[in-house]
């Protein structure tokens, strides 16, 4: 009776011991299968941005950002067992928002010239930036450029070895912000504010999420004497897009190869605008006063007038280099393209006087100077023609969104400008939350608002115009994944890049998976 009561007591704790081992399987295994599910839920919500975007930046007559920044994901049985909310960290305001940062509202750091001659501007810039000095800014052009030639104020590769641990300059274009904790100068607190590091490394909790109808934007002026790190100011991502929305090549209007140009303009836009792109690219405008130039480049400036007076005289035939001579309709393209095109605006209601052997011809321009022009057909000509390369900077900054700190890092302007910008977009009503405000009314679309509010005049477009845009082409945010009902979480920061491909992903982070039973779900 002993001997059966002992092997009762054995089977039964194995049987227990099974069943333990069992259950601890299965909940092992659930949490696996709703990990999974968080992680797809969170790609889910990037490839919901991905496409919400390009469907946005698609539309050049129409603006509307998605009302929600959310989504949940159901059963063939219509039982939800997941969703995802999209949102960002607003340095500017302190607080994660739902939707995505529009990385032009920052000054670019990538998109800085480094080189010796635009230096100086390129240190200006930088020193727009609130806690800049200039020891960090030659520092910071140092860290990227590729030469181990020591700025002003600036350290390379000796000044880095004799530091404990030693360390290598890095020479080339950052991939993340955080690169520049090396630089020379650079603290934690400098870089990020007081926390010393990026909120972008934390997880949102989703009870702090602003519903997207309460995202009003108070503007950024009450806020400017507070003390951020350079992270509110500078991005790494972003720049001029070579590609149309459908993912064809735009037209590279400042490219060597005029040939080339001609029969892909001509392709496009006709013969009467390839024979007017070119012919401007060969003699520049008839009347030289209307060239557009930067004060800051003064080699640029006595170029364009070097330029002037020699296409104007008879000793142009002596200064011509020899290239191959092509007939192409009525041009005969036997030169360089020594005038670049900085934008459209270069080109409404300019005329191009064509010189030949033959003589010379008046090409009007296609686009005379009215409100057809810069409404109507101006969105088609961007979307059309890149013209990257038109200036040594090819930084361009949100004209729409931007704080005021990089609104004077443009090249070239001034203060007053600046003022007249913050003002106007107050009074206009799209000083507001960057996930919003273009879409109050169409007219934002462009930034040809600046010239029909009377910000800009026509002069000042031309020689602005290349620094501003009123949409950047990369987008950073944080995607998070919630399995239902265990309330498991993936978070994954992404930043979409639209400049080479409709939403290619140039940055992907995902948060290690943790259990969330505490978070507190918004609206």
């Amino acid at each position: 009776m002993l001997v059966v009561c002992v092997l009762l007591l054995i089977l039964i704790s194995a049987a227990y011991l099974f069943s333990e081992r069992m259950l601890i399987n299965n909940v092992a295994s659930t949490g696996t299968v709703q990990r999974r599910q968080a992680v797809s839920l969170s790609e889910s919500g990037v490839a919901y941005v991905q496409a919400s975007l390009q469907s946005v930046m698609a539309q050049a007559t129409e603006i509307e950002w998605p009302s929600r920044w959310n989504g949940e994901v159901k059963t063939s049985d219509s039982d939800s067992f997941g969703e995802f909310q999209v949102s960002y960290w607003d340095e500017r305001r302190d607080a994660w928002k739902a939707g995505v940062s529009d990385e032009s509202c920052k000054l670019n750091l990538n998109q800085l010239p480094l080189d010796t001659l635009y230096g100086p501007e390129a240190r200006r810039m930088l020193m727009c930036v609130p806690g800049m000095t200039l020891v960090i800014a030659d520092s910071i052009l140092d860290w990227m450029d590729e030469d181990e030639i020591q700025r002003e104020f600036g350290a390379e590769s000796s000044y880095y070895r004799t530091q404990k641990p030693p360390r290598f300059v890095r020479n080339k274009r950052l991939k993340v912000l955080d690169d520049l904790r090396g630089v020379r100068g650079v603290t934690p607190k400098l870089l990020y504010g007081a926390r010393k590091h990026s909120q972008w490394e934390q997880s949102p909790r989703l009870a702090d999420l602003n519903p997207a109808s309460e995202r009003s934007g108070a503007g950024n002026l009450a806020l400017r004497e507070k003390d951020f790190g350079f992270s509110a100011f500078l991005t790494v991502h972003g720049g001029i897009s070579v590609l149309r929305m459908d993912g064809e090549p735009r037209i590279l209007i400042n490219q060597d190869d005029l040939v080339s140009l001609y029969d892909e303009i001509m392709e496009r836009l006709g013969e009467d605008v390839a024979t007017y792109l070119v012919a401007y690219r060969m003699f520049g405008p008839k009347d030289k006063t209307l060239l557009a130039t930067d004060d800051y480049l003064i080699d640029e400036v006595e170029q364009t007038q070097r330029r002037a007076i020699r296409q104007a005289s008879d000793e142009d035939e002596a200064d011509r280099i020899s290239i191959p001579t092509e007939r192409k309709g009525s041009l005969t393209i036997d030169k360089e393209g020594v005038f670049l095109i900085r934008s459209i605006y270069d080109l409404i209601g300019v005329d191009v006087e064509y010189k030949s052997k033959d003589g010379s011809l008046l090409i009007e321009s296609p686009w005379p100077e009215n409100e057809y022009t810069f409404n109507k057909v101006m969105p088609v000509l961007n979307e059309d023609l890149c013209f990257l390369f038109g200036t040594p900077i090819m930084a361009q900054v949100n004209v729409n969104q931007a704080p005021i700190e990089v609104l004077r890092s443009i090249p070239g302007i001034s203060d007053d400008l600046v003022d007249q910008i913050l003002i106007t977009r107050q009074t206009m009503g799209i000083d507001a939350d960057s996930n919003n405000a273009i879409a109050r009314s169409k007219q934002f679309l462009q930034i040809d608002w600046l010239r029909s509010a009377g910000v800009m005049n026509l002069k000042q477009m031309r020689v602005f115009a290349p620094y501003i845009t009123n949409l950047g082409t990369a987008f950073r945010f944080i995607s998070t994944g919630i399995s239902q009902p265990s309330n498991q979480s993936s978070h994954q920061e992404v930043v979409l890049d639209f400049r080479y491909h409709s939403g290619n992903v140039a940055f992907s982070n995902t948060r290690s998976l943790r259990e969330t039973m505490n978070v507190e779900r918004g609206n």
